[in-house]
């Protein structure tokens, strides 16, 4: 078995079209092997590289395959003996030995192309590197193409394949397109990390409640609303948000964070992820609109969907401090007079009709100021503070007074500056 198997691929043709692979087909090892290096440098002493190199491939590479893995499985797939040969390549690639491209440094070439890692715990149990590793544990174990195949698929049919793999929250990247007035949108995935959960913000168990039971049955297949979360600056609706994705993101749940630069942007998400198998939640972070901005109006058909109908697998989840979310005029009110509007009533109700949208509205207040010496207890009990109770509460009280607010913002903040000045 060598690389020119590779050509016999059906499916996986990437392969053949990765800069590390045109290297080795080009007679230049070590230009590959410098690739290697770079790209997975972080792995523990002893990883077989090349074994992490077709791992981190099978798991991004998305085709009419892995896809099909991703979303039902292969036993609906229309020619089974294709999917049997396809991973007797794959398999037999996997188990090639690369050390025959560096004849002059076998021993030293040797452990990055017959290594064996079985440490997970190296990286966050969160990370994708943890994950790579974990996966590719499985793969080192198959006995044969067969075991090969089953451990792939259900990979795909557990926790998918590509970027929706390999992240839980995304930006939307728009390029336009050279010599043309149009613009082609792609999304980006960003790095994965761990967030603080629902547990760090007190006094709010109500509005979490109500959330997270919208949240609950739209990863449960049922209806669920757009939700909106407004109220005071600081009280924690951003933090449920990403309290949100910690909690459900191994249920399947994906977060797009956009602005309002990106509602263009918006046709192009809803083609790119009604027909995937996950559930994404469009996050605006401090959505409001200016009098003169007329973006809302697209977003309100983009809530209640087009002629395809709203897709079951998308919601759409926005804070802000405002509730009608359209800056509204006193001139609104009058607007026969100043306006020349025949319907006095139609631009009030045209800038109210966007936060009517929103199913699920949920008022987020400011504490009450025995809550937000309690937040202020909880935080600096966290970070193991040493301070007594009444020297602690004192000084954040004067810290509240010079901030013009006692929000769980507010005290975070306060116990950061504690944190900064702390000595080891």
């Amino acid at each position: 078995m060598n690389l020119e198997r590779m050509e016999e691929l059906l499916f996986y043709r990437n392969l053949l079209e990765i800069d590390f692979v045109q290297d080795l087909k080009a007679d230049a090892p070590y230009a590959a092997l410098s690739r290697l290096f770079q790209n997975y440098s972080n792995m523990p002493k002893g990883t077989n590289l090349w074994h992490i190199f077709l791992s981190d491939f099978l798991l991004q590479d998305e085709n009419s395959l892995s896809l099909s893995a991703e979303k039902r499985g292969w036993s609906h797939f229309s020619h089974p003996e294709f999917i049997q040969r396809e991973m007797e390549i794959l398999y037999s690639l996997y188990h090639l030995n690369l050390s025959f491209f560096f004849p002059k440094e076998q021993k030293a070439i040797d452990s990055v192309f017959r290594g064996k890692v079985s440490e997970t715990e190296y990286f966050p149990s969160y990370s994708y590197e943890a994950q790579l590793l974990s996966f590719n544990n499985k793969l080192e174990a198959a006995k044969d193409a067969l075991e090969f195949s089953s451990i792939l698929e259900m990979e795909y049919k557990e926790y998918g394949v590509g970027l929706f793999r390999c992240h839980s929250a995304f930006s939307l990247e728009k390029e336009s397109i050279f010599g043309t007035s149009s613009s082609e949108y792609s999304l980006e995935g960003l790095p994965l990390q761990k967030y603080p959960g629902f547990s760090t913000l007190l006094g709010y168990e109500k509005e979490i409640s109500a959330l997270k039971e919208n949240t609950e049955a739209f990863l449960a297949g049922k209806k669920a609303n757009h939700v909106l979360l407004y109220g005071d600056a600081g009280t924690g609706k951003s933090s449920c948000m990403k309290a949100l994705l910690e909690e459900y993101h191994s249920k399947g749940l994906r977060f797009v964070s956009l602005f309002k630069k990106d509602l263009e942007g918006i046709p192009f998400l809803l083609q790119a992820l009604r027909e995937r198998p996950y559930f994404f939640i469009l996050y605006f972070d401090d959505l409001s609109f200016e009098n003169f901005e007329v973006e809302y109006k697209l977003l309100k058909a983009v809530m209640e969907g087009g002629l395809e109908g709203r897709a079951d697998n998308i919601l759409l989840y926005a804070t802000s401090n405002r509730r009608h979310l359209v800056k509204e005029n006193l001139s609104d009110k009058n607007d026969i007079e100043y306006q020349e509007d025949l319907h006095h009533s139609d631009t009030t109700e045209e800038k109210l009709s966007l936060a009517d949208r929103f199913g699920l509205s949920i008022l987020f207040q400011k504490p009450a100021y025995t809550l937000y010496q309690k937040i202020v207890l909880s935080l600096a009990n966290k970070y193991k503070l040493s301070l007594s109770e009444e020297k602690l509460l004192t000084m954040a009280n004067a810290w509240s007074i010079r901030r013009g607010a006692a929000t769980g913002r507010t005290a975070e903040q306060f116990i950061q500056s504690l944190l900064v000045q702390k000595k080891d």
